[in-house]
């Protein structure tokens, strides 16, 4: 019921049901109609009836009214009596007295008693006044019997409900062929408009007959042309301008420029449990290549180091490859050096198999540097180009070889935190832009604790990845986050979404069943997924998206601009909210094209109904300067740092959780 108002009913249910109404009312007015016209009419020929029989029988037995010819008059009066059209034929004499009385009481039995019950009707008594000779002799009375009358009414009833019945059922086909033909288009532009709000634009070719709807699915059409033509222009410019400024053109990775910005941006969220490591890779070789053999040679031999590297480091979870200069890429992973040993073995295999005798100063060279909160990116290159200048490969891999965490050890692990592992929380809020405490959601992350201690997140949802358990992960993480939902029903949260768990059929199926038995998460929920892993097959993502939608579930696409393609594939997709990557913001102030870039995206979203948030905020003037661009949504340390939420009851059936007091002042 709740969803039928929500929704609201269609027009072609409240017209069709208008006019069952209409006319089913008119068939049940038409034949009580009838029937009470019936009875009417019926009701007065019986007291004519009587009338006639009791003037007529009384002429004709005056002559036999004395003692000796009474017996006569008798029988004539019998004889009118049997035809079973009276219920009562009596005579009187002046003192009162009855002379004789003829009575018939039966009824019609295929008559049924509801009808008698619901339709009756009076049989009439008419009298007559009989003289013997110049002399009074007495009243006769004559009561027509209701049986026949009953009869003819019930039979009349029953043809009139019938005809009237075959009439409506003929009508109302003859309307519903005729309004479906007219709701057809209709329906047509309906759909056109539910695309249009799933930022699917497309034309409708079935212009209907009727003159407003004709209007309507012209001016929708002129709406999508006109919005289409704006989207491509600006996803146009955008690409233009992310070409020029932030893509090699060889590679198609982001250059220097896009480095700079990302550095910059993961640099001070630098923490014990969210590390961050640089990988260098430098080609020595290159310059021998493009002067003994030739420049396009030397293309080819980058390009194919770059294929090699995205193949490897694709299975790292928001690692981001750049292309530095012409001989030397660079990556940044959110690991530590521990972790990225494998890695590193798995690239120096694949580099050992590619070396010829035109790499006369080896392959590549290949350094890993641990970066610290806010250093500097000087520091960290020179340390990195230290590194593949005169590092030692093969005693790093022994190292690396001998201090590897085996892949059964990570499945003992992982599978462990499924089963038993604790999950903390921790937000942060999105707030409303141009407000004071007015939250667009609370972004939620996610802390497993395995035997008391923390585990990292980057490492085990990396090693997850590998292991197909990405998938459970998520599964935990809302089960357990249900309870903290329960407690604040009100407030909009946002939950990272892996790409497992965005491409896993069976896990979208789990979700919907899982929100019938906690209702809870069918309201003010969100979904974030990363730029990266919405890319990887935008058409599945699409479906995903709208299934998640169905369940009453918003999603927010994260890191957005990150991946430097065209924005194209935000058309079609139903989501609610982008939230631009952070690289685009610490430079803000001083690069103009990072500012056109977020206006551009407020334009082209906005155009969409996509509200546009913006994160890693830092200092008010970076905060004006967000606001003054158009962006619906604000976060960063200066809005408000994460917080952790505390459970303050561990009884299992009352789970309690509070937050910190600048957390509160956000909530609904």
């Amino acid at each position: 019921m709740y969803r039928l108002f929500k929704n609201g009913l269609s027009l072609k249910t409240q017209v069709y049901g208008l006019i069952i109404l209409i006319s089913v009312i008119s068939f049940f007015v038409r034949v009580v109609t009838d029937v009470q016209t019936t009875r009417h009419y019926l009701q007065t020929q019986m007291g004519s009836h009587a009338q006639d029989t009791a003037t007529s029988l009384g002429l004709s037995i005056s002559p036999y009214l004395d003692d000796e010819s009474l017996m006569i008059a008798q029988t004539m009066a019998t004889a009118i009596f049997d035809s079973g059209y009276y219920k009562q034929i009596k005579f009187t004499d002046m003192q009162s007295n009855v002379v004789f009385e003829l009575t018939n009481p039966k009824r019609v039995e295929s008559v049924p008693g509801w009808f008698i019950n619901a339709v009756e009707l009076n049989a009439p008594t008419m009298s007559s006044e009989l003289n013997n000779g110049w002399v009074m002799a007495g009243t006769l009375n004559v009561t027509s019997h209701a049986g026949q009358s009953y009869l003819t009414l019930w039979e009349h009833t029953k043809r009139s409900f019938y005809g009237s019945f075959l009439l409506l059922a003929g009508s109302l086909a003859v309307a519903f062929l005729i309004l479906g033909t007219v709701f057809r288009p209709l329906k047509a532009v309906e759909h056109q408009a539910q695309l249009v709000t799933r930022k699917r634009f497309t034309l409708n070719d079935q212009i209907p007959v009727a003159r407003e709807l004709r209007t309507v699915t012209k001016a929708i059409n002129n709406m999508v042309i006109n919005l289409q033509s704006t989207f491509d222009s600006l996803t146009k410019q955008t690409q233009t301008l992310t070409e020029e400024v932030y893509i090699d053109p060889l590679t198609g990775l982001g250059n220097r420029r896009s480095f700079e910005n990302h550095f910059s941006s993961v640099v001070d969220t630098i923490t014990e449990d969210a590390p961050i490591t640089a990988m260098m890779i430098t080609l020595p070789s290159l310059t021998n290549i493009n002067q003994t053999v030739s420049y396009q040679d030397g293309d080819e031999h980058v390009y194919d180091v770059s294929t090699t590297l995205q193949s490897i480091l694709s299975e790292l979870t928001n690692t981001k490859l750049f292309k530095l200069n012409g001989s030397t890429f660079i990556a940044l992973a959110p690991f530590d050096v521990p972790f990225l040993n494998k890695t590193k073995l798995d690239i120096n295999d694949a580099f050992s198999q590619k070396k010829n005798s035109l790499h006369v100063n080896g392959f590549a060279n290949l350094s890993l540097v641990s970066v610290e909160k806010g250093s500097s990116l000087g520091s960290v290159l020179s340390a990195l180009d230290t590194g593949c200048t005169i590092g030692d490969t093969a005693a790093t891999n022994k190292v690396d070889k001998d201090t590897l965490f085996s892949v059964k050890q990570w499945r003992a692990l992982i599978q462990s935190i499924i089963d038993s592992g604790e999950v903390s929380f921790s937000v942060q809020a999105v707030k409303q832009a141009n407000s004071e405490h007015q939250q667009c959601y609370f972004e939620v992350f996610a802390h497993f604790i395995h035997e008391g201690e923390k585990v990292n997140n980057g490492h085990l949802f990396a090693m997850a990845e590998k292991l197909n358990l990405t998938e459970e992960l998520d599964k935990k993480i809302i089960r357990n986050f249900v309870n903290v939902k329960e407690q604040y029903p009100k407030d909009v949260f946002a939950l990272n979404l892996s790409k497992a768990a965005l491409y896993s059929t069976d896990f979208i199926e789990w979700l919907t069943l899982y929100a019938t038995t906690k209702p809870i998460l069918k309201t003010n929920l969100l979904f974030e997924l990363h730029e990266i892993s919405l890319l990887y097959n935008v058409h599945v993502a699409s479906l995903h998206i709208d299934a998640i939608k169905d369940i009453g579930i918003n999603v927010c696409v994260e890191h957005f601009g990150t991946s430097l393609t065209s924005f194209r594939y935000l058309q079609g997709l139903d989501i609610e909210f982008v939230k631009i990557d952070g690289s685009y913001i610490q430079d803000l102030l001083d690069n103009t094209q990072s500012q056109f870039f977020i206006q551009t995206v407020n334009n082209i979203c906005h155009g969409f109904g996509i509200k546009v948030l913006a994160c890693l905020i830092e200092k008010p003037e970076t905060l004006k300067a967000l606001e003054k661009l158009g962006c619906d949504g604000v976060q960063g340390n200066l809005i408000m740092p994460p917080s952790q939420i505390v459970k303050t009851n561990n009884n299992g059936v009352n789970k309690e959780f509070t937050f910190c007091p600048n957390t509160l002042k956000f909530c609904n």
